[in-house]
């Protein structure tokens, strides 16, 4: 297609126009690509260097133009690509691929409530497009950024697939309240909470749960934009206080319908076990120590035994494409995953459509739609967070003795032992094999969410929107126990529970925008009401004492007696949002900007005394490259000074918690809450100053920043004082909790020629996190279970003047002469489980039709509580015939020593990690039905350099007690692997 704007070169008054008309001249055709994922891009800039010959691509990405045959060169450009020089040489068609400008000013980044360039930001606000996501097997957003972000610790609490993430903005801010961060998709905000029902599963304790974003294909996630600071989150007011993430899902784009298929294939293996003993070394141990009755002749590795090479398959097809007037992408995803712990896994359905209709003259009206749909089935293992002595599954394998096979010869399971004279011998822990058999536990979750936004354009620069968000979860989960495994609790009678929660959440929002261009200056004002409610809903009924074990107990609850069924059920007392908020951004001739901020909330959490909150925010920033003395420089590109202030809320703590609330127990109804009119929001004010800067023509790019973060009116739930019902009531806590600390990214362009780019990117974060002017008693949490080790023994305390969830307790000294173990008089204050320091590090190599890339992560100067090896590999645990370290069985620490909780099993956590790397090839073309076609093999969790002697320390198994949570815990968790992936992507 020629345009008509780029006609023949005229000729010159010097030049006979008759020598002109005999050049020779050829038709050239090309196609443009983006060089990330192969799709064709429209009205891109194509010219004939050293002319004004040229034209544009069509709908489709194609162009045709007419060149002189000498012509050696054309000049190809759009708005948010690097412009690229490329030689023609004899070809008469050409394929061009475009990187996209990681520096691109214009580039469009979503905050809350609309997008504004990225040249016009004045907060800590930081984008991770696409093109630079986690490669990989991933289940949930978050895996796709870590160790992307500056400031953000995301860490995966299990190895389970689809297991819970603990995501921490610049540090943990809150005692009692959440600190996750506020989810927004495509504009509407996630209730947060988990979908999938919890459950106690009697003896073997409480299981993990999964995470509430699993129901988001990750492969339709266009960006993710992580905003930091309180001039960024403060338009979010009450819900911003520990960050806001926006993800905002692949739209249609306008040209012929496009068809893109992703498929993969990945196998992953356990790859870290713990130091325990093989049979022929327990025998030896147990003849050293005079033990060998507990020596059943075989030889069994029990993680062999429960672990398995998993295997996964994902398969994604999008379809996008529309006219002028409307455009539209459907997406279907199907992810199959398996555990390395066998029967375990996750299948996971999932649809997506978004469309964007425009309407009357000058398309005054516009309709957008976004639809996610998902249905998640979880098979989980009998692993819990804080089981008992008995242990769960992997405390089971940990201890298992090796000398004992799983089996008799007749195939049933070997659950008790005997020794050679026939008697019992009290040594034998819970057969794995056994628990894996004789447990099932199955859940089903749906979700959908669903947005329509109508915005009318009223007159030129002024916008109403008016948009509704809907988002309903239901999970069913039934957890069965047969009565034929052998466990107190357990034998001879089973337990079957059967859980159902469901969450609903709804957002209705309006806002007014208007933006206009005056002589200087730029205006965008923002006006906006927003009401949210949300609602839960959870039942569940236990049942023991069947009679029999051939069905699943769920399947036949009325089996047992009456007084062997209990039936519980909840449901949320109201919880709603309502909110006023304006913002106004002002940018005068790109050199000074400034951003106003200020929200209202009111809730009905709070009291009647403090029902709304109010959450200013102010930042500024001057662009110091603008300025006319700096302008004629040769080395800087973009230097940007930014300085923000601002307030932000929490309440993400259960409604009705300033209310007088009841519980209803069998025949009879207590006080469970004491209301508190004068409970009133958790706030964190937040000082951020940074300098974004571009030197060397964007060859070297980045920031640095430093922020201070006070969060004060701590809200905590306290006992009520006697002769009170016995009862509970939430308060304010008069202290403060301080996380400050510096932030760096830069990305450099290492290497760049027509065939090799070579780009580097690093982020590295220091935090300083602190709990002052509390002079309340300490509070305890960070339960350590295990053998010996019942409830009250503890390992964190929040305190004054330490980082919250400090460690405390006994210095260990060594073993005296008799191998009895010394510890210190009292206890101490011995380490701090947040991390210091944290660094991602991240390249992308390109040649020719290869690539190559890769992402690390990493965490420093912090501690971790093993308390698997506390539990497990200890003395008195082998002198009940369990196995446990080499160092234990063939040592001579004494066995009478007592399971303690002291700095012996207090590692130092530090972590570098080969997160992924990914070799890839992109075929581009192949005849006229493939318009691009790309393989790729991908590694995940390659390599891990730390001295931490547990599983992996990347963990943060939950050790609440009485609901203060704890962090930097590992007790038995699901094991992480090592996954290998092939995937193919092809475009039509």
């Amino acid at each position: 297609m020629q345009a008509a704007a780029f006609g023949p070169k005229d000729p010159s008054p010097k030049e006979p126009v008759a020598a002109h008309q005999a050049v020779d001249q050829k038709i050239l055709t090309g196609l443009v690509r983006d060089a990330s994922d192969g799709q064709t891009i429209p009205g891109v800039n194509i010219m004939e260097k050293g002319t004004s010959n040229g034209t544009v691509t069509d709908l489709d990405g194609s162009f045709q133009l007419t060149v002189e045959d000498q012509s050696r060169t054309l000049v190809v450009s759009f708005v948010g690509y690097l412009s690229q020089e490329v030689s023609i040489g004899n070809q008469t068609s050409i394929e061009i691929l475009l990187e996209q400008d990681v520096q691109n000013l214009d580039e469009v980044i979503v905050v809350g409530y609309g997008t504004t360039r990225k040249r016009d930001l004045t907060g800590a606000v930081t984008r991770v497009g696409e093109e630079s996501f986690n490669k990989g097997v991933t289940v949930s957003p978050e895996q796709l950024i870590q160790g992307k972000v500056s400031g953000v610790d995301i860490i995966n609490n299990s190895g389970a697939p689809g297991g819970e993430v603990t995501f921490r903005i610049r540090g943990t801010s809150s005692v009692r309240s959440g600190n996750q961060p506020l989810f927004v998709v495509d504009g509407v905000p996630l209730d947060g909470r988990n979908t999938k029902p919890g459950a106690t599963a009697g003896e073997l304790g409480s299981t993990e749960g999964s995470n509430p974003l699993n129901f988001i294909n990750p492969n339709d996630i266009a960006s993710m934009d992580v905003l930091k600071d309180a001039s960024a989150t403060a338009i979010y007011g009450s819900r911003g206080a520990n960050g806001v993430v926006i993800i905002t899902t692949k739209k249609g784009q306008v040209g012929a319908p496009s068809v893109t298929l992703d498929m993969s294939s990945a196998i992953s293996n356990m790859i870290r076990k713990p130091g325990i003993m093989d049979g022929d070394t327990y025998r030896q141990a147990l003849q050293h120590r005079g033990l060998e009755g507990y020596n059943g002749g075989q030889s069994v590795d029990a993680f062999d035994q429960i672990s398995q090479t998993a295997f996964t398959n994902r398969v994604n097809l999008g379809i996008s494409g529309g006219g002028q007037k409307n455009n539209y992408r459907l997406s279907l995803g199907y992810h199959d995953q398996e555990g390395v712990i066998q029967e375990s896994g996750l299948k996971k359905y999932t649809a997506n459509y978004t469309s964007n209709y425009k309407f009357l003259p000058e398309d005054r009206v516009e309709l957008d739609i976004s639809l996610i749909a998902s249905n998640t089935v979880e098979a989980g293992a009998p692993i819990a967070e804080d089981s008992n002595i008995n242990g769960s599954l992997i405390g089971n394998a940990i201890e298992w003795n090796p000398t004992v096979p799983f089996r008799y010869a007749d195939g049933s399971f070997v659950q008790r032992m005997y020794n050679q004279s026939g008697n019992q011998v009290d040594g034998l822990s819970t057969n794995p094999a056994a628990l894996l058999a004789y447990y099932n536990d199955e859940t089903n979750i749906t979700n959908i969410l669903g947005s329509l936004g109508l915005t009318v354009h009223i007159i030129d620069g002024l916008d109403y929107r008016f948009s509704l968000g809907l988002n309903h979860a239901k999970g069913n989960r039934n957890i069965d126990t047969s009565g034929e495994l052998f466990l107190s609790t357990i034998t001879d009678l089973g337990l079957a529970i059967a859980n159902t929660s469901s969450l609903t959440s709804k957002t209705l929002t309006h806002t007014l925008n208007y933006q206009k261009d005056f002589d200087g200056f730029r205006l965008n004002a923002l006006l906006g009401y927003e009401f949210q409610d949300y609602q839960s809903y959870v039942t569940t009924i236990a049942a023991k004492g069947f009679t029999s074990f051939d069905l699943l107990g769920t399947d036949i609850l009325q089996n047992p007696s009456r007084d062997n069924v209990a039936v519980s059920s909840f449901r949320d007392p109201t919880n709603q949002l309502q909110s006023v908020f304006g913002r106004v951004n002002l940018n005068f001739s790109d050199r000074y900007l400034i951003t106003a901020t200020m929200r209202a909330d009111g809730s009905t959490k709070f009291g009647e005394n403090n029902k709304y909150g109010y959450f200013p925010s102010f930042a500024g920033a001057w662009v110091m490259s603008e300025e006319e003395f700096m302008k004629s420089s040769t080395v800087i590109d973009n230097l940007k000074l930014r300085l923000g202030w601002g307030i932000t809320g929490n309440q993400e703590f259960p409604a009705g918690a300033s209310q007088e609330r009841y519980a209803f127990g069998l025949q009879q109804i207590s006080l469970s809450n004491v209301a508190n009119p004068d409970l009133k929001w958790e706030t964190t004010k937040t000082i951020n100053i940074g300098m974004d800067f571009s030197i060397l023509k964007s060859r070297l790019m980045g920031s640095i920043e430093y922020f201070n973060k006070n969060t004060t009116d701590l809200l905590f739930q306290l006992p009520t004082i006697q002769p009170a019902p016995a009862a509970q009531f939430w308060t304010n806590v008069p202290a403060t909790i301080t996380n400050k600390g510096m932030e760096l990214m830069l990305s450099t362009v290492l290497v760049e020629s027509d065939k090799l780019i070579w780009e580097l990117g690093a982020n590295a974060t220091y935090l300083q996190n602190e709990l002052t002017d509390y002079d309340g008693t300490p509070i305890w949490t960070g339960q350590i279970n295990g053998n010996g080790l019942g409830g009250g023994s503890n390992s964190q305390q929040l305190v004054n003047n330490e980082p919250l969830n400090v460690f405390k307790m006994l210095l260990f000294e060594g073993l005296d002469g008799d191998g009895l173990a010394q510890y210190s008089s009292s206890e101490e204050f011995v380490g701090d489980p947040n991390p210091n320091f944290l660094l991602g590090i991240n390249s992308r190599l390109d040649y020719g039709k290869w690539g190559f890339g890769f992402s690390m992560n990493g965490a420093f100067g912090h501690q971790i509580y093993n308390n698997t090896a506390n539990a497990y590999l200890t003395a008195p645990n082998f002198g009940l015939g369990r196995n446990s370290s080499p160092e234990i069985g063939l040592g001579n620490e004494s066995l009478s020593n007592a399971n303690v909780v002291s700095t012996r099993f207090l590692e130092q956590g530090d972590f570098l990690r080969l997160q992924n790397a990914t070799v890839s090839y992109n075929f581009g073309a192949l005849g006229q039905a493939v318009q691009n076609l790309s393989l790729s093999l991908t590694g995940q969790n390659l390599f891990l350099i730390t001295n931490y002697s547990g599983f992996d320390p990347e963990v943060n198994t939950n050790r609440s007690v009485d609901g203060v949570p704890s962090y930097g815990i590992e007790y038995a968790p699901y094991p992480r692997a090592r996954t290998f992936q092939l995937g193919l992507r092809a475009s039509f």
